[in-house]
């Protein structure tokens, strides 16, 4: 008992640039990282304090790492089961700073435009 496979309501995926962000961060960071995405995968959405929505945009989330860091990581539903990682940052102040946010909503529009994301 106990033993039986997760099944995953999502699939996460992260973009190229997502990767060689992580791949800097310390081990702890990643773990951290790793639990929330698989929160993520196997519940289908997360909620304060591991998620939460960015204001001002309909599609766009970001990851909260906080335990072992003050990362996040924007992230939009994609088409099927996919979410798709898409920027991450080392937050530093109170406000997400706008040339972050401009970022992800600029991947965003590519993804919109390659039929990705609806």
């Amino acid at each position: 008992m106990g033993d039986e496979p997760v099944e995953k309501k999502k699939h996460f995926r992260l973009l190229p640039a997502v990767k060689d962000f992580l791949r800097d961060q310390p081990g702890d960071v990643k773990q951290e990282l790793n639990g929330i995405i698989w929160k993520l995968e196997t519940e289908g959405t997360l909620s304060a304090p591991y998620g939460e929505k960015v204001s001002g945009d309909d599609r766009l989330f970001a990851i909260r790492v906080i335990q072992t860091g003050n990362i996040r990581v924007f992230y939009v539903y994609g088409i099927l089961d996919n979410v798709i990682g898409l920027h991450g940052y080392v937050k530093k102040t109170e406000e997400i700073p706008q040339h972050e946010l401009d970022y992800a909503k600029k991947i965003v529009s590519q993804l919109i435009a390659a039929g990705v994301v609806k």
